[in-house]
């Protein structure tokens, strides 16, 4: 009978895992791999951002913070509180579309639903949609931010 040696045995063992582990992503990764989608965003965000903005011709500070969720399928709503020049708005809420290219970028707007005021946005993100970058992209804003998701 012939012995297999104790190398040969480690190398197919590490080759069998090898294959196992190539083979075990999750459908949600693999989709992934083929570029982001409305679905990379979906879940529920926390963000902050600052910036200035110019009322009444002069720049002042303005400051946001709140969360959003994502449905996934092009679709949001959030709430946040803001502070411009001092004035401050507490539990606003909005909801909003976004658009997702397939680099891991996008677009989203969003409408005040008190106001009826929109806001526009820059969208950057990873394909596991885990963090967004933003930047406002509105006449008068300069403002941008991070937002995290928190849960799906």
């Amino acid at each position: 009978m012939k012995r297999v040696g104790v190398g040969t045995i480690g190398m197919g063992l590490l080759l069998a895992v090898g294959l196992l582990i190539a083979g075990a992503a999750p459908p949600e990764q693999e989709a992934n791999d083929q570029g982001c989608s409305l679905r990379t965003l979906k879940g529920t965000y926390v963000f902050a951002y600052t910036g200035l903005q110019i009322v009444d011709g002069q720049q002042v500070p303005s400051v946001f913070a709140g969360h959003e969720r994502f449905n996934g399928d092009g679709t949001l709503i959030g709430v946040n509180s803001f502070s411009v020049n001092g004035a401050i708005s507490q539990s606003v809420t909005y909801t909003g579309t976004y658009s997702v290219n397939p680099d891991c970028t996008g677009t989203d707007t969003l409408v005040n639903d008190g106001t009826s005021e929109t806001s526009h946005f820059d969208l950057f993100f990873g394909r596991d949609g885990d963090a967004i970058s933003f930047i406002q992209t509105d006449p008068g804003f300069v403002a941008a931010g991070i937002e995290r998701r928190v849960g799906r």
